[in-house]
């Protein structure tokens, strides 16, 4: 019996020392929240291969959002935390008008977003306010 537990021990130590971790389930991108906006673009939300990207209403291109600190991604729609003001709900496929800026990759403050970039790939976008698309 000790020779099973002292093999499973090395193989659990082995994978407790890897410091590529996994994307959690529906994790998101965020970072502080940032007062500039440079652009506004209509589109929707989509959910693919465990990222979550913002499709442009020509299906012309991808960005990568980065919401503000405080915003919840649950499968279905994402609680947008705008600072001093009520959360907004947008769900996915929902068209809606995303304002922000696009920004670095190495400008995101996430220890993890090295896996995003990897898998997810497409430009980062700062989302600093969501509405309606009509």
């Amino acid at each position: 019996m000790r020779p099973a537990v002292s093999i499973l021990t090395l193989l659990l130590s082995g994978c407790a020392s890897n410091d590529v971790q996994a994307l959690r389930p529906l994790e998101i991108a965020t970072a502080p929240y940032q007062g500039v906006v440079t652009s506004a673009l209509t589109g929707s939300l989509m959910y693919e291969g465990g990222c979550l990207l913002f499709r442009d209403e020509h299906d012309r291109f991808h960005l990568f959002p980065v919401w503000p600190d405080g915003s919840i991604f649950n499968g279905t729609s994402v609680a947008f935390h705008q600072p001093g003001k009520a959360e907004q709900q947008v769900v996915v496929g929902e068209e809606f008008v995303m304002e922000g800026q696009p920004i670095q990759w190495s400008r995101i403050p996430n220890p993890r977003i090295a896996l995003h970039q990897q898998r997810c790939g497409s430009q980062p976008f700062a989302v600093l306010a969501i509405h309606p698309a009509n």
